[in-house]
């Protein structure tokens, strides 16, 4: 997914949330700097250490705690909601073991 791309579906996805205006512009520009930053054109080379590097840097930058809570939900919300990525889901979970069953209603 192209860098225009990976923006247009955050800014979809970020309305969904319900949230006023400026948090989504303020979230976009978080989103568009850490992809310049580290130079991404497409979603392909994202990858956690980047964004734990990113929220690193921003930690000894001179920004506000608020700011850098601000980047971390956006990336959040980046990679489990646009990219489908997150930490849990790369673990096998117990359901998914053979010989298993799943009971559902």
């Amino acid at each position: 997914m192209r860098k225009s791309r990976i923006l247009s579906n955050f800014r979809i996805e970020y309305r969904k949330n319900l949230a006023a205006y400026q948090k989504e512009i303020s979230a976009l520009r978080w989103i568009r700097k850490f992809l310049e930053e580290l130079s991404i054109d497409d979603s392909s080379q994202i990858r956690e250490w980047q964004i734990d590097f990113f929220l690193s840097e921003l930690k000894k930058g001179d920004y506000s705690y608020n700011d850098f809570l601000q980047a971390k939900s956006a990336l959040h919300i980046l990679m489990d909601r646009v990219l489908s990525r997150n930490r849990s889901s790369e673990l096998p979970s117990d359901s998914d073991a053979p010989g298993v069953f799943k009971i559902t209603a």
